[in-house]
């Protein structure tokens, strides 16, 4: 089996055109060190570079001199600042639409981390399987970062290293999400939920404080049999220890069927080679309608701010883009479809020093339409709107917002 030639990343970047239009995988699946050399050559090469959410932004320096164009569409708190000055471009899409999207581009270049091939030829992209493999199938260049630290993940993570052009040597570590830790209003907003949730769920969970307090209580309670759809996460791996994800749901239906990891070197080690955690696709991982035959599919997402008719934003505060639509929409469809499915949305009822209420009268951006929430929690409560008049929604809502800002929303009903 012959091996595609093993270059510098500078040299492996060497072979692109003026003008072309690379495409990056996300998360602990970027290429770091490709990215970084990107960054050092890009100059007066005209190229653009799409990628989705990062944690690491080694090229960002070319992007602010100018020699470099970047969009997005998952804006993290690094490029927060250059979205608003149009620096940094975002681009809105779903998640179950990224292979589509891929496919209308033609991407110049795809860049992934992977692992070494195995004797068959065969490398795993690992921790990242969202879109990476879409945007090789579609890239006219293929440039793959090489890294023994990438796990070899089950379910439909393999490319064959002969659709190589050409291979780096990893020289970085694989990127690393650490979750915050719990506090006190994300932990009682966990404790409301776990109340809500039905027995033996499906549940699909977001980055953020509430979400990752609510896996960490998961621990503690005994709701059946449990399994998860979307991000993969450390704290899911103490689930499997204390029993409550079983090691003998694998794939094709895993206990943890997810796109991408947002974990660290003890995800990576427990994810290598186990058939419990299934890496798929995007178009598989956030497709609504097969997803939907699931059933009790409990979507969990969290937001900026919710109006008073129960409309979601996000995304957007004060008009600046901070974050992406990811797959919350695809997974809140999902259990609009499923059987005894769910969807909940979690937040807390102020901003952090307490001064600026997350219920509002109305909002700039709508992520999520309030025909598609069930049920809104704050460390106040939760309130059940489906079904519920305009009146009503904006009641039970005023119900769960902070005391402090309680008489200035009923105020505004009197409007």
């Amino acid at each position: 089996m012959s091996l595609p030639p093993r270059r510098t990343a500078a040299a492996s970047l060497a072979a692109l055109p003026a003008g072309s239009h690379l495409v990056s995988s996300p998360g602990m699946g970027a290429p770091t060190t490709v990215l970084a050399a990107l960054g050092e050559v890009s100059a007066g090469k005209h190229w653009t570079l799409d990628s989705g959410l990062l944690l690491d932004y080694p090229f960002l320096p070319a992007v602010i001199h100018g020699a470099l164009a970047y969009r997005t569409w998952h804006v993290m708190p690094p490029v927060r600042d250059l979205v608003a000055s149009g620096l940094v471009e975002y681009v809105p899409a779903r998640a179950s639409r990224l292979a589509s999207m891929l496919r209308r581009w033609r991407p110049d270049a795809a860049i992934v981390r992977v692992s070494p091939p195995d004797a068959a030829g065969y490398c795993s992209l690992g921790a990242s399987v969202s879109y990476g493999q879409a945007a090789l199938d579609v890239a006219r260049h293929r440039i793959g970062e090489v890294d023994p630290a990438v796990p070899r993940t089950c379910g439909d993570s393999l490319v064959h290293v002969s659709v190589f052009d050409s291979l780096v040597e990893s020289e970085t570590p694989v990127p690393e999400y650490r979750a915050s830790r719990p506090s006190a209003v994300s932990s009682t907003i966990a404790d409301t939920i776990l109340e809500l949730l039905p027995h033996s769920p499906t549940l699909q969970i977001g980055i953020g404080g509430v979400p990752e307090a609510l896996v960490r209580r998961l621990k503690d309670v005994d709701l059946g049999e449990l399994r998860f759809v979307g991000m993969a996460t450390d704290e899911m791996v103490d689930l499997f220890e204390a029993g409550r994800l079983r090691a003998g749901d694998v794939v094709p239906a895993p206990a943890v069927l997810s796109p991408d990891m947002m974990g660290g070197t003890r995800l990576l080690e427990f994810s290598d080679g186990n058939p419990a955690i299934g890496m798929y696709p995007s178009a598989v991982s956030h497709d609504p309608v097969a997803l939907s035959r699931i059933p009790r599919f409990v979507s969990i997402n969290t937001a900026i701010e919710i109006d008073l008719l129960g409309n979601v934003n996000s995304e957007v505060i004060h008009g600046r883009q901070i974050s992406g639509t990811g797959g919350s929409l695809d997974y809140v469809e999902t259990a609009t479809r499923s059987a005894g499915g769910l969807r909940i949305v979690a937040v807390p009822s102020t901003s952090s020093d307490g001064s600026i209420s997350r219920i509002v009268r109305s909002l700039s951006s709508v992520t999520i339409p309030r025909t598609m929430v069930d049920v809104i929690v704050t460390e106040y409560g939760s309130a059940r709107l489906e079904g519920l008049s305009a009146t009503e929604r904006a009641e039970a809502l005023v119900n769960i917002a902070h005391p402090g800002h309680r008489a200035a929303l009923s105020a505004e009903l009197a409007v």
